[in-house]
């Protein structure tokens, strides 16, 4: 298995060499953030933006690692009410589309607009959220395509959102129907659903699979734990995964507590890459 890791989860190594820590800790492959739209890259214009990504994908290269997936613009609380902040968030996404394209990079990652916040379900918004989300994904699908990039439609961890549940990013990417258009699986979104399991969750979307984001919780809130340190079932899920036959990247969400020393900090990554091994060996082991 492919195994990688959100580039921020080494934010306390220098810039200059955090490719080369991601490399010799065990990672081949890294999810890059672009969340935050009020820093660099979305403050940057013209060359300075190209110059800010092409530096970025040379230090990937000259590491040996590759940029696999891209986290586009997310803000909490949510902002998606009107037609002007619906607008925002379009110019921010297509920026972020561009910026994967000069990474290299194939993938990117994307939550559904919340236009009535993340409590409409079971009530006469719920089906305006959908009609809205149609509008907006299909107007960046057809963007991402000029980029040859796919877009990966998360899973919430909001129970009671219209669109958080696996079983609904399943109906909404069948009704997006193409193939520029899958779906990331955050697994500690799936964990705060009591009646899915990751292993259903898998089977559910199959090979609509194209980006993961893993990380465990207690069941209650999105606490992005290590594995192992809530309560998710990791058997199931690397059953599943191999069921499916899963090629992509087991990309971690998540990382060492940052209050640890430096040192404990890169024991416990190079750890996470043996929990990923150990996941693997163990549904080897059972199959």
């Amino acid at each position: 298995m492919k195994i990688g890791i959100t580039e921020s989860s080494y934010h306390l190594y220098p810039k200059e060499n955090r490719y080369h820590h991601i490399k010799s800790d065990g990672y081949d492959y890294v999810d890059f953030s672009m969340s935050n739209t009020e820093q660099e890259p979305y403050t940057l214009e013209g060359d300075a933006f190209e110059a800010f990504f092409a530096q970025e994908r040379a230090m990937a290269d000259e590491a040996g690692v590759t940029i696999w997936q891209v986290h586009g613009p997310w803000r909490w609380p949510p902002q998606d009410g009107t037609e002007e902040d619906r607008a925002e968030r379009m110019e921010k996404m297509k920026t972020s589309i561009r910026g994967t394209a000069l990474l290299g990079c194939k993938n990117w990652i994307v939550h559904p607009i919340m236009p009535f916040g993340i409590n409409e379900l079971g009530t006469e918004d719920a089906q305006k959220t959908w009609d809205l989300n149609v509008v907006f994904m299909r107007e960046l699908l057809a963007y991402a395509k000029e980029y040859d990039i796919i877009i990966c439609f998360e899973n919430m961890p909001m129970p009671n959102f219209s669109l958080g549940s696996v079983e609904a990013i399943m109906r909404f990417v069948r009704e997006m129907d193409d193939d520029h258009f899958r779906v990331c699986l955050d697994t500690g979104h799936v964990n705060v659903f009591p009646e899915q399991s990751l292993y259903d969750a898998v089977l559910m979307i199959g090979d609509k699979l194209q980006t993961l984001h893993v990380h465990d919780n207690s069941g209650r809130s999105d606490e992005h734990k290590l594995p192992w340190f809530g309560t998710a079932d990791w058997g199931g899920f690397g059953r599943a995964l191999c069921e499916i036959g899963f090629s992509g990247v087991f990309s971690y969400e998540t990382g060492p507590s940052r209050s640890l020393p430096l040192d404990l900090y890169g024991d416990m990554l190079r750890f996470m890459v043996k929990s990923v091994q150990y996941i693997l060996d163990e549904t080897e082991a059972s199959s």
